[in-house]
């Protein structure tokens, strides 16, 4: 990821509409994992960036672990919270150290070949009976001039996601397609922008939007929350995949779906 981009991200992560749609998924998310988190430093934000994340949910008192040096710097102003410099592919804990672990728009940055290996690291920090919540950028054919300005080096089907989580051994609460509604528009901005100059430096698209507009796309997001978090449907399509998986086990009842909207 350029480097430059981290300051544009905890800029964005206060007010656009992307991010107030991902934080209301996670926000939804944890809610279905009502009383799964045992205590002080059970949540794991593996990817955690400039730390927003950590800061919404503060009151879990959850660890942030992230490669980079700045979006660690970043994130110390957002509050006192544990965070550990590391890799997504080799992370430094013991087994079955988290209830809970996120993984938000992260493991697109990781190579295909070693995908594997970071499912398999976040099965093994979670305790028995614990959630993953998985968003990634779904669509290769969609692969842009953002991705190469945030680093990701893939963008996948839901199928894959489902294969890839299943071989590491979790099993699925929810898989679905999120940014549904807005796809077919966003869609087309990507493909007209997928030529650039030669020698340019990539830009993502985490511009700002005129207020009105913002918060009217975070309203479609939450309305799509609603209805794949908090009903568990399937959309065919969209710009992200989303998961909530578990570790089998005795920590929770296997079906989350009658915490639907209790609050953690």
């Amino acid at each position: 990821m350029l480097e430059a981009e981290y300051a544009a991200m905890r800029q964005a992560e206060e007010r656009h509409w992307w991010y107030l749609g991902l934080h209301d998924q996670v926000r939804r998310a944890l809610a279905r994992c009502r009383g799964l988190v045992s205590g002080p430093g059970r949540v794991l934000d593996a990817g955690c960036g400039t730390g927003k994340v950590l800061e919404l949910f503060a009151d879990l008192q959850p660890v942030g672990l992230d490669l980079s040096a700045t979006a660690l710097s970043l994130a110390r102003g957002r509050g006192d919270f544990p965070l550990v410099r590391a890799s997504a592919v080799t992370l430094p804990f013991a087994n079955a150290a988290f209830d809970v672990a996120l993984s938000l728009d992260v493991l697109a940055n990781v190579p295909p070949g070693e995908m594997p290996k970071a499912l398999a690291e976040l099965y093994r920090v979670l305790a028995p009976g614990g959630a993953l919540v998985l968003n990634i950028v779904a669509f290769q054919a969609l692969y842009a001039e953002h991705d190469r300005a945030v680093g990701v080096v893939r963008r996948y089907r839901a199928g894959e996601v489902r294969e890839m989580l299943a071989g590491a051994g979790f099993a699925l609460d929810i898989l679905s397609y999120s940014n549904t509604l807005l796809f077919p528009a966003a869609a087309l901005v990507r493909l007209a922008r997928r030529r650039r100059r030669s020698g340019r430096e990539p830009v993502s698209d985490l511009a700002a939007l005129p207020g009105p507009l913002n918060a009217a796309l975070a309203a479609v997001r939450r309305l799509e929350n609603a209805a794949i978090v908090g009903k568990a449907l399937a959309f065919p399509f969209g710009l992200s995949v989303f998961a909530l998986a578990r570790k089998p086990g005795p920590g929770i009842s296997g079906n989350f779906q009658r915490n639907a909207g209790k609050g953690l």
